[in-house]
């Protein structure tokens, strides 16, 4: 059997922040159970297309901001995905949720329900950021959902912040660190802001509404001082913007890395199975039109484009897709190197040649030798890893190995 990660994408949220750019956006209940009821039909096809050769070894709701479902509703989700797929007896069932959006007795509820990993949509311990932001919740209300998620039986928390804010100063930053640190989550997350176009925060920019974004320097000092700070309370960097207790790095998220087999399910989510990249329809209603109430059972099936993956069509199959394409050899060598080199331990030669039937020498030999001689890479013990200096022109770095 082949292992397998699922992602489950819920599009809704309370309110949309300034700076998101995701597929999400508020609605009220009975959109929400329209929404519930479709994705658990999703899962129950995509359990049939897989035909129960692959073992699930973790399972992530994003959004989005998952806890506006009632905790009832992610019950029966997941209890959807259990009926479908053999899950591994210590799955990773990781779910996001926002200040503001959970009570404690909803913690609880989701505890109960299977979810024994949380990540928790921080992003910033100082109001006047949060309001910035756009985001809902005060640093107060962050810090009890956190202490709530402890009184609920949550031993695995993850949170999450933003840096690099508009008029944030470096001290501003470090008070972000320490207060996240002193909560002592399991896991933390630390990402540079990227004013995505069309985001009201991104047109604030443009109208000079908002003070000045931190420069490319000030940017990677918050970096480095991220690594140093978290290092002393007993987190290790295991990924660029990751950082965990020893046992705690994110399973989901190193799936990713790592090149796993992932099946996204819900409206928009992407998916990379069978050596083919897809991703599904971002129209609710053609969504909902699919995987409503209609007999999915009179679904023709015939000519899918997913032949090279199934050999007969099913419902799955054939959803509706907005994107899919067939990876070549190159494309998955460029993904093992740029995916893998985010995390620090790199990539393995070894594994490399055992993929691909080629050694990383022979493909990629002079990239890694500039590389080196740049000192951007080290290569040690069989693996190739970014250095300190490569982290901070990774984006440079990693574009050189596609071919």
């Amino acid at each position: 059997m082949k292992n397998l990660s699922l992602y489950l994408h819920i599009p809704f949220c309370v309110r949309k922040c300034r700076y998101c750019d995701f597929l999400s956006g508020p609605a009220d209940e009975a959109a929400r159970q329209r929404y519930a009821k479709a994705l658990c039909r999703e899962i129950r096809a995509a359990g049939e297309f897989c035909r129960e050769k692959e073992t699930v070894t973790t399972v992530y709701l994003g959004g989005g901001t998952p806890s506006v479902l009632a905790p009832v509703q992610i019950r029966k989700i997941l209890d959807t995905v259990r009926e479908c797929f053999s899950l591994e007896e210590n799955v990773e069932i990781t779910m996001e949720i926002n200040p503001g959006t959970v009570t404690e007795e909803d913690l609880r509820s989701l505890r109960a329900a299977g979810i024994n990993r949380l990540s928790v949509g921080v992003q910033s311990f100082r109001d006047d950021e949060l309001k910035l932001l756009g985001r809902i919740h005060t640093a107060e209300e962050a810090k009890d959902v956190m202490r709530a998620a402890r009184r609920a039986g949550f031993s695995n928390l993850s949170l999450d912040l933003i840096s690099a804010l508009p008029g944030q100063k470096l001290e501003d930053f470090i008070f972000n660190l320490e207060e996240a640190a002193a909560l002592r989550p399991e896991h933390i997350s630390v990402y540079s802001l990227i004013l995505e176009e069309g985001t009201p925060l991104a047109r604030m920019a443009q109208e000079g509404q908002l003070p000045p974004l931190p420069g490319d320097e000030l940017d990677r000092e918050m970096y480095h001082e991220t690594a140093k700070i978290l290092a002393r309370h007993g987190y290790h960097r295991y990924e660029i913007s990751n950082y965990a207790m020893d046992g705690f790095e994110s399973r989901h998220n190193s799936g990713y890395w790592t090149g796993r087999e992932y099946l996204g399910l819900g409206l928009g989510a992407s998916s990379y199975f069978g050596g083919v990249r897809f991703r599904g329809t971002a129209s609710m209603g053609e969504y909902l039109g699919y995987y409503g109430e209609k007999d999915l059972s009179s679904v023709k099936v015939e000519g899918t484009d997913f032949s090279s993956i199934s050999q007969e069509g099913t419902v799955f199959a054939d959803a509706p897709r907005e994107e899919m394409e067939q990876l070549s050899e190159e494309d998955r060598m460029a993904e093992f190197m740029f995916l893998g080199l985010r995390m620090t331990r790199g990539v393995s030669e070894n594994e490399f040649l055992e993929r691909f039937g080629a050694s990383m020498e022979d493909i990629y030999g002079k990239v890694l030798q500039r590389h080196l001689a740049a000192g951007v890479i080290e290569r040690t013990d069989g693996r190739v890893f970014l250095t300190e200096r490569g982290i901070d022109v990774s984006n440079a770095v990693m574009a050189d190995y596609l071919l």
